[in-house]
């Protein structure tokens, strides 16, 4: 006994659990005596028999579970339990319940021993998973098949401790003839429910015994073991989701096409992936360990991180090779120390005086010499898209809300971080925020934040929203389409007010940020549907930006495509080789419904099945392939100047969707658009999967 008190202490003795981390007192049953049965026999008898019993008579848990019990056809005569299951079928359970019973087993038998008790675990699902006793009262316990597999549930042996508290998720004892089956009269148990960290039942703990057994102490063992049970069952928990997102982190961390370095707060380097490497030691050689002032210009980082809250990256010279562009932010706690520093290295792009020789018109393209600030990694030298620069660039000094609209895979959010780089906020805070990712509930709270105890859940000292974060800088509300209809008005309040009040509060906090919101959708079509507020929509349409399809920029096409292919190529260790004509031809007829998002994937495709050649129509993916219109002598013709736009969209999703065998991740993935958009496309032109062949 004073083993297993000592294991509990920490835990007390309320059997407590939720899932937000809550302390939620379950109602407990009053410790009975050495038998301490609340029911005669004669009223059991009245009850099975059909006949009324009093409500004062009977405890109302006990006779809700007799009601129950008769309402699903148990049968109170004497009976042995006939429902096993092989305990194969208990994995992952028994797995779990090896890794966390067996010192608080060990423990809780030590209490018990001797003293005609039995120790049994079960699942959710009341199936027995194991035992410990005594071996006298294990044989009596056999004579009722209360073994491994066996069904303890109220639906298979009527009333009792495991069934009942597993069916009112509350602890329970059953003692003599409260059982609702007349075998089980000559026992007493005491059972409570082991609760998972989510606050749903994961499996029963029970102590039983005969009737004439002392079950005065039984009730406090159940409710300290199943306390320690959760507290180790939290930690498993806990350990399977570290392990997991380690793994999707190192996933990752070795699979995007930016070097990633980890810099600890002596500014050496803890972790690199193969990309970092690549690009700054020589092969073999590895940067764990090295100092960032040997591979960076780390002083500027570190006059940076003195003066702001370092929202941005900063910008550093690469000393290894100055033509690599380097990023860095510092990561903090909570109390503002400085912890880590996350650095991407990418080679430098491009954006000037670049000049592609085109096959079919034999002149070159050049971007423009002169991008405005801000905009110089946006690829560019069609007149559409320098306009659009232009007028992105001039809403940039003021702080005007401005609206960007276009299509997926546009760059939207690549002109939101341009026009933040070119306006006198450039180095304050850039907060993105997808307004499609948050429920209805949540997004309040995360636009303006919460104060202490505003909702169960919620951080002890509040939290500081996303308006206030961005406080003298730029917030970007992507997908603002996607916003909750309910909780526009919140937006519009603090747009017209300029200030937020938190969840929770009643004090205005004035708050100094520019807006700058983006959608795919037509604004103007969903006011007129009601599902956009038509106040809301003119309040962000103050600068309205269109930015031009892909298909619009004339020779972007392969101006992007030069510059996408030539840097993975790069990332994929394989010589550059250019693109042949014919591939040249078929890029630029192709529509891209996906936008420059849809040319990197295929280009991404392409690249892989590369080894040294030019790239060609036959490196290019299927559903671009069948688009080529060979002329006599093997070379790719334009289609007809002719075509409708909208039919050629539908054909390029109907080719994808087949040659991924109706797998809408992968042709979203191969169009360049998202899911959701896929999904919108195929009901506009009423594609089927019954259609596909």
């Amino acid at each position: 006994m004073h083993s297993l008190i000592r294991d509990g202490d920490a835990f007390g003795i309320c059997h407590v659990a939720c899932a937000q981390s809550e302390t939620v007192e379950l109602p407990l049953p009053r410790p009975r005596e050495r038998r301490g049965s609340l029911v005669e026999y004669s009223r059991w008898k009245r009850f099975v028999e059909g006949k009324h019993v009093e409500a004062e008579d009977v405890d109302q848990t006990l006779l809700d579970s007799w009601k129950r019990c008769r309402n699903m056809g148990v049968d109170p005569a004497p009976r042995s339990c006939w429902d096993f299951a092989p305990m194969a079928q208990l994995e992952p359970f028994s797995t779990t319940l090896k890794r966390i019973c067996t010192d608080i087993e060990a423990t809780a038998y030590k209490s018990i021993r001797g003293q005609g008790l039995l120790i049994t675990i079960t699942n959710a699902d009341a199936r027995v998973a194991r035992t410990c006793g005594d071996l006298d009262v294990l044989r009596q316990a056999d004579r009722l098949n209360f073994g491994p597999g066996a069904n303890w549930s109220e639906s298979s042996v009527g009333t009792n401790a495991i069934g009942t508290a597993l069916a009112t998720g509350h602890p329970m004892q059953v003692f003599g003839e409260e059982h609702f089956c007349r075998s089980h009269h000559g026992w007493s148990c005491t059972a409570a429910p082991i609760l998972d960290p989510r606050g749903n039942i994961w499996g029963c703990f029970d102590i039983s015994g005969t009737a004439d057994s002392d079950h005065s102490k039984n009730l406090e063992l159940v409710l300290q073991a199943t306390r320690a049970l959760e507290q180790k069952l939290a930690r498993v928990y806990c350990s399977e989701l570290e392990g997991q997102m380690t793994s999707l982190f190192s996933s990752m961390f070795n699979s995007v096409t930016t070097g990633i370095l980890f810099l600890n707060s002596a500014g050496r380097v803890t972790s690199a992936n193969s990309i970092a490497e690549l690009l700054l030691c020589s092969k073999g050689c590895s940067l764990r360990g090295r100092r960032a002032d040997e591979l960076f210009d780390f002083d500027t980082l570190l006059a940076k991180a003195k003066h702001d809250a370092m929202s941005d990256p900063v910008v550093l010279q690469c000393r290894v090779n100055p033509k690599l562009y380097v990023q860095a932010i510092p990561t903090f706690n909570s109390n503002g120390v400085w912890l880590d520093t996350i650095v991407s290295v990418s080679e430098t792009q491009p954006f000037r005086h670049i000049s592609i020789p085109t096959m079919k018109s034999g002149r070159n393209v050049s971007v423009q010499a002169e991008t405005p600030k801000g905009f110089e990694r946006v690829l560019h030298a069609s007149p559409a898209m320098r306009q659009v620069i232009r007028q992105a660039s001039n809403a940039a000094r003021t702080l005007s809300t401005v609206l960007l609209t276009g299509e997926s895979g546009t760059g939207k959010e690549l002109f939101a971080r341009g026009i933040h780089q070119a306006g006198p906020r450039a180095e304050k805070p850039f907060i993105a925020v997808n307004c499609g990712a948050f429920s209805e509930e949540l997004v309040q709270s995360e636009l303006f934040g919460y104060c202490d105890g505003a909702f169960t859940g919620a951080a002890k000292r509040g939290r500081v929203g996303k308006f206030q974060k961005a406080d003298k800088g730029v917030l970007f509300l992507d997908e603002i389409a996607e916003m909750p209809l309910s909780q526009q008005v919140n937006l519009l309040r603090a747009l017209e007010e300029r200030a937020i009040v938190p969840v929770g509060g009643t004090t205005p906090r004035p708050v100094d940020v520019k807006i700058i919101a983006a959608t795919n959708k037509d604004l103007q079509e969903l006011v007129r549907q009601g599902r956009f507020r038509e106040d809301l929509f003119y309040r962000l349409n103050v600068v309205g930006i269109s930015i031009p399809a892909l298909r619009a920029r004339g020779d972007d096409i392969l101006l992007l495509a030069k510059h996408h292919l030539r840097r993975l190529c790069t990332d994929f260790d394989i010589p550059f080789a250019g693109i042949a004509p014919d591939a040249e031809a078929l890029l630029m007829s192709h529509d891209w419904p996906g936008n420059v998002r849809e040319l990197v994937n295929c280009l991404e495709f392409a690249a892989n099945n590369l080894f040294g050649e030019p790239l060609s129509v036959e490196h290019l993916p299927p559903y671009l392939q069948e688009k080529a219109v060979r002329a006599p002598g093997g070379a790719v013709k334009r289609q007809p100047s002719g075509f409708q736009l909208k039919k050629r969209e539908e054909e390029a999703i109907r080719q994808a969707l087949a040659f991924h065998q109706g797998n809408i991740s992968k042709t979203a993935k191969a169009l360049g658009i998202g899911r959701n958009t896929l999904y919108s496309k195929m009901d506009r032109f009423g594609i089927k999967f019954d259609d596909l062949s």
